[in-house]
């Protein structure tokens, strides 16, 4: 595709801590909401933006509490997600993670607005929508409504068992029509399937592929303030249970020379002029800040995802022109543009130093 005459961004998009961007479009204000882990002393921040690629911070929090009694302090509100209230209902829901007193766990609430995306957000519900606390916990929900049925359903991540388990960790569960009960039993999408993951998924997001009926779920994989944090994916093309097969190596992993460390916390969405764009963070450096970057995605005709180019920080990137602009700023070549997968080697050592973390249990 040509270049967008004038659209293009320079990661980090939000760059300041903006941990597990959630994005919602609202054809209301016809803005983009990007709401972010806990951070900054509030529970919930959210910016928003009218392409993808300039966003400004809204300064209030949009879950301002008080919050109810049944969760816990301290500041627990992981990976919020915004979807429209259902039922023909106005206003919006929040599905995010929070502290379970009772367990003192992970579990995941709802709020409600009855107004715009940025709230504020009231907890709605008397206790936890899920918990299972005795394995663990529940975290990183996202709403997804199945266009193929219309039906809402939550996928989430819990252990099956224990933290770093071979079992499945990644869940969707039909929702009630409401929003805030289930309809169904929980069923299991994903387990970890290879060694760079280090037996621990997490931040599901389910998108569908419409011209190939596909089912794509991408998934974050190891520990989130390391560099061998990753976001790989899972394809279905026997419907929304699966089963999802893995795709063997991550989409998104470290990259040194590009400033790319530790991506994951990843959402989809399709927007400017209806191109696809995969948000994620990235460490500023190892424990460090996560800021929110951004990068177009392609889809494969049959629904397989690919990255035009290489995301990267502190260099503009035009929409449309993501190879060019990689190759312009004199970034080492890639391996998927020399034919050779990263888990193989044949890369050079640059950009082969930056993937070390992830790969080095394949090594």
């Amino acid at each position: 595709m040509a270049p967008h005459p004038h659209l293009g961004w320079v990661n980090p998009v939000i760059p300041h801590e903006s941990a597990d961007p959630g994005t919602y479009y609202d054809p209301v204000s016809r803005k983009y909401y990007t709401f972010v882990t806990n951070c900054e002393g509030v529970a919930c921040r959210c910016w928003y933006s009218d392409d993808l690629c300039s966003w400004t911070k809204h300064e209030a929090d949009v879950l301002p509490g008080p919050h109810p009694a049944w969760i816990g302090e301290g500041g627990w509100n992981w990976a919020p997600e915004v979807i429209s209230a259902p039922q023909g209902r106005p206003g919006h829901l929040m599905y995010i993670s929070c502290k379970d007193k009772s367990t003192d766990k992970q579990c995941i609430g709802v709020a409600y607005t009855e107004g715009g995306p940025l709230g504020p957000y009231r907890f709605i519900s008397h206790g936890p929508l899920i918990s299972h606390g005795e394995s663990g916990g529940c975290i990183d929900p996202q709403p997804f409504v199945d266009p193929q049925t219309g039906k809402r359903h939550l996928v989430f991540k819990n252990d099956t068992d224990k933290m770093y388990t071979k079992k499945a960790q990644l869940w969707i569960r039909e929702l009630s029509e409401d929003g805030l009960g289930f309809a169904a039993d929980r069923v299991a999408l994903q387990a970890p399937s290879s060694k760079y993951q280090h037996d621990l998924l997490e931040a599901p997001y389910l998108t569908y592929h419409a011209p190939s009926r596909t089912y794509c779920l991408f998934y974050s994989s190891g520990t989130f303030t390391t560099e061998g944090y990753a976001t790989s994916y899972s394809i279905s093309r026997s419907g929304l249970h699966g089963p999802y097969v893995p795709s063997g190596r991550p989409l998104l992993y470290t990259d040194v020379p590009r400033g790319i460390r530790g991506p994951g916390g990843a959402c989809v969405i399709q927007g400017v002029e209806g191109h696809w764009f995969i948000l994620f963070h990235s460490l500023e450096r190892e424990g460090g800040a996560r800021r929110t970057c951004i990068h177009r995605l392609e889809w494969e005709e049959d629904g397989t995802p690919r990255l035009p180019g290489r995301p990267c920080e502190g260099k503009r990137i035009r929409l449309g022109a993501e190879h060019e602009d990689d190759q312009a700023h004199g970034f080492p070549a890639h391996p998927n543009e020399t034919g050779k997968s990263p888990m193989m080697g044949g890369h050079s050592g640059a950009v082969k130093a930056g993937m070390q973390k992830v790969f080095n249990a394949l090594k």
